[in-house]
């Protein structure tokens, strides 16, 4: 398949996004999760413009939580239904294979439920607390909730499920690289329309001005891009290692759920870190 077509069927199986006809199957999406970035890049710059304007008229708290629920509609709440059931077979007790059987039931008990809480609660408050940088912040949430499935499906193992086996199969540590490649350039192109248009880093002093740096065009000092980088790698791989560590111990491997688990923790995680580096230069 074409790059096209493969981000075009990409689009459809994460998304909600109108695609038109479309006709893949699972083997044919995992042999491109690296481009799964891509997906979350252009998730986080639509939800991102929405709360640019919405901040206008609206209180901070209202767009946070319409912002989370632009996001669960986008993903066609796959991902929020995969925290749910991975919430449910952690709490669950028994065998790895008890654990598995309780995911896949179509009830959601206690432990769905409070995780979910908390993860969704804290996602919508931290979107609320970032109006100034809510398109950098989203879009980096976006991209390291993506880029995180790839770290976890190139180190992980499978517990044997249908829809994780290919994944992580077809998902080499080439293509970890890859995704991390492009992960990096897709948060600095936004950065530096963030800075063009001066939507963002209102917290950070003398980002006005356009300079070269070791021979780069870089729209804001180079420290500032590599703390934006850091948080974005931090968020990701921590998040993803230690969810192959949980599935390991609970699950015998990774499952579909703890990937859509993976990618609204990471989310948060990512969010949360950013908040507390805004925290520390109004400080400064």
């Amino acid at each position: 398949m074409g790059i096209f077509k493969d981000l075009k069927n990409t689009f459809a199986f994460l998304t909600r996004l109108p695609m038109g006809k479309v006709n893949f199957n699972y083997e044919d999406i995992s042999r491109k999760m690296w481009l799964f970035p891509i997906i979350g890049s252009v998730i986080g710059i639509i939800v991102g413009f929405i709360c640019q304007f919405l901040f206008r008229f609206l209180p901070n708290i209202i767009v946070g939580f319409l912002a989370l629920s632009l996001l669960i509609y986008l993903t066609g709440a796959h991902h929020t239904d995969g925290l749910l059931d991975f919430g449910d077979g952690l709490m669950a007790s028994g065998t790895p294979e008890r654990k598995v059987e309780v995911m896949h039931d179509v009830a959601t008990g206690t432990g769905g439920i409070v995780l979910g809480f908390c993860v969704l609660v804290l996602t919508g408050l931290s979107i609320s607390y970032i109006p100034s940088i809510v398109l950098v912040a989203l879009v980096t949430a976006e991209v390291g909730a993506k880029f995180a499935m790839v770290v976890a499906c190139a180190t992980g193992k499978s517990a044997g499920t249908k829809l994780a086996d290919p994944f992580i199969k077809n998902t080499t540590i080439v293509h970890l690289f890859f995704a991390l490649l492009l992960s990096l350039s897709l948060i600095y192109v936004t950065l530096v329309l963030g800075m063009l248009w001066k939507w963002t880093f209102s917290w950070w002093e003398g980002m006005n001005v356009l300079f070269i740096e070791y021979g780069v065009l870089f729209p804001l000092d180079l420290g500032h891009v590599l703390i934006i980088f850091a948080v974005f790698l931090l968020g990701s791989f921590i998040p993803a290692l230690f969810m192959n560590r949980i599935a390991n111990r609970n699950f015998k491997g990774l499952t579909g759920d703890c990937l859509g688990a993976l990618n609204e923790i990471t989310r948060v995680v990512i969010l949360v870190l950013i908040l507390i580096v805004q925290a520390g230069f109004q400080v400064i």
